[in-house]
């Protein structure tokens, strides 16, 4: 099972996208600071939207984790292809979401054991990603406006097979992730 939940980690990790480092999220840079006081009331409450791209382990709830096949709390990690930011649930699935900066579907691995079929995900254009090689685990790939690509990958472990299918837990992943996200 070890070896499974590793190949369908890594797996997940290597899907998506292409070699090329041109796609990394790189920091941004803040703008100036002023030392000007506004005198505009401050509120308590977070600026920041409710789901956010830089706390992907908050993009599921532990309700809609465990319902996918998932853990409960998920767990940050960093692609092993790439480096770029991950979040990832393991139980009876493996669920992943990630994205990264200026790549797009356009970038999808193809191959022997790969299958891509074009689809949309709350009327954005997606790829479904379907992998069969070793480890059987299934991407769906999400262009957002912004430039970014958001990829939600599931594959089943040894626990969970005969229940869930990689690619209708991958897309039930995305559809509830992407309308979260979709104008970041």
């Amino acid at each position: 099972m070890t070896a499974a939940v590793l190949g369908v980690a890594t797996l997940g990790a290597l899907v998506a996208c292409d070699s090329a480092t041109e796609g990394q999220p790189k920091p941004t840079e803040t703008g100036s600071q002023s030392s000007e006081t506004s005198s505009e009331p401050t509120t308590s409450e977070s600026e920041e939207p409710e789901y956010s791209l830089a706390r992907l382990c908050e993009l599921l709830s532990s309700d809609e984790a465990e319902e996918l096949g998932g853990s409960a709390e998920g767990e940050k990690g960093n692609s092993l292809r790439d480096g770029h930011a991950i979040c990832t649930w393991e139980n009876e699935t493996s669920l992943m979401v990630g994205f990264q900066e200026g790549v797009t579907t356009a970038n999808v691995d193809t191959g022997p054991s790969i299958t891509n079929t074009p689809t949309e995900i709350d009327g954005l254009p997606a790829v479904q990603s379907l992998n069969t090689d070793t480890v059987v685990s299934c991407d769906v790939l999400v262009d957002l406006p912004s430039g970014r690509l958001v990829h939600a990958t599931a594959g089943v472990l040894s626990a969970g097979e005969g229940k869930y299918d990689p690619c209708e837990v991958a897309n039930q992943m995305a559809n509830l992730i992407i309308p979260r996200v979709k104008d970041q």
